[in-house]
């Protein structure tokens, strides 16, 4: 019994130190203030091998762009193309003929990752705010530029967005789709209790905002250069550790859809690239990290040994508290609720995530997109 209690004891604290979301109502996008005031943004988005993408990336991101300008703010968009062989590029400055705000950049690619081509694209703006969105996302709200600037040198110096797979006929369908959608609230869950901590460590590229001030301090990717991934949640950790204000934006309209992997193997791929990033993390923050799986295991190793009402109701009680502070979150990110007790399916995730990381460390090369 215990193990039970050690196991529950965790997660309950677990729950309520790392998990906690506000209890108040969900704000909604109409309730969020956006602030009409002249501030300057560069939306930078890396490009390589993405003329499937380019024209949705770009009806996307016009009204957008629109709507931000309608607020007095001055946007532009770096569109990188990182070495890219096949149509992107001159899909890219068929889009940037079109539309003034856009500038097309070509950089190299003379390494795996998008480090560099993210670096260069910063580095060609000149604005206050930086807005970072992958070339597959798109913003689920025409007010998303808006809103996300909105603070930003006042209020935060570091906004970490959220976003989750694509919807409706895009969407991964099967036991993939509902994995792969677990996995997105769960990561996303996780990056907004640890900024309501104060603990900051996990970012999205696909939905990043920074100040150029913050950028700068920080000296770019320069202290993880020779990790290959890590362009955002290295980059938050050290900019955390200089004194840069953090914060999160749950409202629906701060929000980004994005295509995952449509197979189980490419899945597996992408998150044996992330785990490079992880290794990278401080020790102390991969021993908190790894406190939740080692809880699990006291809990189920206390049932096995003990297969008391005891046991199984503190089993009962640490999903429960798990549950409950999920199923708040998703609530106020403006998702289904009641889709909270998908987290049972969570060691399904785990032993995936086990797959991609032995994979990543055991294979001779992991594959680069």
């Amino acid at each position: 019994m215990l193990l039970s209690l050690l196991g529950a004891g965790i997660h309950v604290v677990w729950a309520w130190r790392w998990d906690r979301v506000s209890m108040g109502a969900r704000s909604t996008c109409d309730a969020t203030p956006v602030a009409n005031r002249e501030v300057s943004c560069d939306v930078v988005t890396c490009f390589h091998n993405e003329e499937a993408h380019v024209a949705g990336y770009a009806s996307a991101i016009r009204p957008v762009l629109d709507e931000a300008e309608s607020r007095g703010m001055r946007v532009h968009l770096v569109a990188v193309n990182h070495g890219s062989t096949d149509r992107t590029r001159e899909l890219l400055e068929s889009e940037a003929a079109r539309d003034p705000r856009w500038a097309v950049l070509d950089v190299p690619r003379t390494r795996p990752g998008k480090k560099e081509a993210l670096a260069a694209g910063i580095g060609a703006g000149t604005s206050d705010v930086v807005a970072l969105l992958d070339a597959d996302c798109r913003p689920l709200d025409r007010r998303w530029l808006a809103v996300v600037a909105e603070g930003a040198g006042d209020v935060w110096d570091v906004l970490v967005g959220i976003g989750f797979p694509e919807s409706g006929p895009q969407a991964n369908r099967g036991l993939l789709g509902r994995l792969q959608r677990l996995e997105a609230r769960r990561l996303a869950h996780q990056a907004a209790g640890a900024v309501r901590a104060k603990k900051p460590f996990l970012a999205f590229g696909r939905n990043l905002a920074f100040t150029r001030a913050t950028w700068d301090h920080v000296g770019g990717f320069k202290s993880h250069a020779h990790v290959l991934s890590g362009d955002d949640d290295l980059w938050l950790q050290e900019a955390a550790r200089s004194g840069a204000r953090v914060a999160t934006q749950l409202d629906p309209c701060a929000q980004t859809a994005s295509s995952w992997p449509s197979s189980w193997v490419a899945w597996r791929r992408q998150k044996s690239r992330h785990f490079t990033a992880s290794s990278a993390y401080p020790r102390p923050l991969q021993f908190r990290l790894a406190l939740p799986t080692l809880a699990t295991l006291l809990l189920t190793a206390g049932v096995v040994h003990n297969p008391s009402g005891t046991s199984v109701g503190l089993a009962a009680l640490a999903l429960m508290a798990r549950t409950l502070t999920f199923g708040l979150f998703l609530h106020h990110a403006g998702q289904p609720w009641r889709e909270a007790w998908e987290l049972v399916m969570d060691p399904a995730v785990s032993a995936f995530r086990g797959w991609a990381w032995w994979k990543g460390a055991t294979s001779e090369s992991t594959t680069w997109k």
